[in-house]
């Protein structure tokens, strides 16, 4: 995949995100947001990860492990 196509695959998935806190935002959701997932002790944290492994200026996603390999 050529890199500007992985930029733009990711500059959608960030703007998505962005969408999915508006409407979070607007209907009110954010004390559901803040309560726990499976595993995270906010289910908010998981959009901020999202963002986070978007900027693909940051390396602080690079040593993550995904959920389904750390719980088990």
């Amino acid at each position: 995949m050529e890199t500007n196509q992985f930029e733009h695959r990711l500059a959608m998935i960030h703007d998505d995100l962005q969408a999915i806190r508006v409407f979070i935002s607007e209907n009110n959701l954010e004390e559901q947001f803040n309560l726990p997932s499976a595993q995270c002790e906010r289910a908010m944290s998981h959009l901020n990860n999202i963002a986070i492994a978007c900027d693909i200026t940051s390396d602080e996603s690079l040593s993550w492990k995904p959920f389904s390999t750390t719980n088990k």
